[in-house]
């Protein structure tokens, strides 16, 4: 049986994923919060995805079963239903989504009452749930739900209170914007307009057909860099299906590294904020740059584990002012505890507004690393695999909190480390110079293959 992890539950729709699936973890989630408060209240929100409404269904049964009172958000970023949570006083929540998976996969996402993800212990005990279930199957019974949108106009709200908005609205932005015809369309439209923003939507139909592939990588996104360049913007954002990531376009159509989304943000966060306890929080995986604008600002870099959950109870643990994840997800707590591309958006404009430069100019400004990602299919060994790595780099730093990370003095680092979500290894490397990334990659790539 899969399990849930720190990622939530992603699986291939009609393979380790179906309605069935679904209508258990749904009696699973309910049990494991009716321990807690018996007469729990939760909100559920999908993404776009087409499977989402088979899933809403299989849920809705579940919590009707289990007595479960829950609202229905609608198509809706999973950072709203995370905010939503927090200020409605919800024992819960779900977002029906596989985030930046391919269109045949779907998944779910569980939120406990402080609106954070669950963590290693509450996954555990909703899994064990799970597993105690037996003999209760999915039925084909239609449920007509009602959508609130209040949550979508309250994340908007509690943005636009926590930036300067005049300074903002002075600019008149051009932007274009690509929500990957998923749960980032209409929010986003919204708060850019009310931002006295131009906003040009490419595949802005939330019908879950995904115009491209989903992950906002460079290679994804040829179209939003070039209707960039077309209607000469000053900006263009591109989400992932569930809103929580963000990748930059330049105004000349540049699509910048997904690393810099974070980078951008922080630059903002830590020259406008006066946070005594002077701590970021990243992961493993996160480039070095975000370290450099830390310390530049004077502040502490905090290195976590790999999943938001784990950045997020850091950010709380330690009383960090800001955090996130490289692949493009900003936390700023201030406004919501959770990796938020809404967040990640206004942040960078705000940067943009107050410096009166170019986004090209922002970027060139951060300091210069070479990053490479790649990833194999896993088998054998994953600590036969951790021993290739160590002996190819005696003398370098060792980090075991997440996979195998190593730190080679001064040259850069290499993370190595099994996927939550995929059974494949994934390989991330960044160095000073392209040349050694290029050479320490093939020297992995070579270990790994034999």
């Amino acid at each position: 049986m899969k399990k849930l992890n720190v990622s939530g539950y992603r699986g291939i729709w009609g393979e380790d994923l179906n309605e069935q699936i679904a209508f258990e973890f749904g009696i699973a989630f309910a049990r494991f919060l009716k321990k807690k408060n018996n007469n729990s209240k939760i909100i559920i929100g999908r993404d776009a995805r087409i499977t989402g409404p088979k899933i809403l269904n299989a849920l809705a049964q579940a919590f009707d079963q289990e007595n479960i009172v829950y609202e229905y958000a609608g198509i809706i970023p999973t950072p709203s239903i995370l905010l939503a949570i927090r200020k409605n006083s919800f024992d819960g929540g779900i977002i029906i989504t596989a985030s930046h998976n391919p269109k045949e996969y779907n998944g779910l996402k569980f939120a406990n009452e402080k609106g954070l993800f669950l963590d290693e212990k509450e996954i555990i005990e909703v899994n064990k749930e799970r597993e105690s279930i037996s003999g209760e199957f999915f039925t084909e019974k239609i449920k007509d739900l009602k959508e609130n949108d209040i949550y979508s106009k309250q994340h908007v709200e509690e943005i636009l209170k926590n930036i300067d908005i005049k300074k903002i609205k002075e600019k008149k932005f051009k932007i274009v914007h690509d929500p990957i015809n998923s749960a980032g369309s209409f929010i986003t439209k919204e708060l850019l307009e009310m931002l006295n923003c131009e906003v040009i939507q490419i595949n802005k139909e939330t019908n879950g057909l995904f115009a491209h592939k989903p992950e906002p990588l460079k290679e994804n996104l040829y179209d939003l860099s070039q209707e960039v360049i077309r209607q000469k913007a000053d900006i263009g954002f591109a989400q992932d299906p569930d809103a929580d990531r963000l990748v930059v376009v330049n105004e000349n159509g540049e699509i910048l590294n997904e690393e810099y989304t974070l980078a951008l943000a922080l630059k903002n966060i830590l020259k406008k904020e006066n946070n005594r306890n002077k701590k970021i929080c990243i992961n493993m995986s996160t480039s070095k740059i975000c370290e450099d604008i830390a310390t530049e600002n004077g502040y502490e870099t905090i290195r976590t584990k790999i999943g938001e959950a784990n950045v997020v109870n850091a950010i709380i643990e330690n009383y960090a002012l800001a955090g996130g994840e490289g692949s493009g997800g900003v936390i700023y707590p201030i406004i919501n505890s959770a990796r938020d591309s809404l967040v990640g958006i206004v942040l960078i404009l705000e940067l943009l507004a107050r410096e009166n430069k170019k986004i090209s100019t922002l970027a060139k400004e951060i300091p210069v690393y070479f990053m490479k990602k790649d990833k194999i299919i896993f088998t054998g060994e994953i600590e036969n695999i951790y021993n290739s790595i160590k002996n190819l780099y005696p003398e370098a730093q060792t980090n075991t909190l997440d996979g195998l990370r190593l730190d080679i003095t001064d040259e850069g680092w290499i993370h190595i480390r099994p996927s939550n979500t995929e059974p494949i290894i994934r390989i991330i490397l960044e160095l000073k110079t392209e040349e050694k990334l290029n050479t320490v990659f093939e020297e992995i790539k070579l270990t790994l293959g034999s």
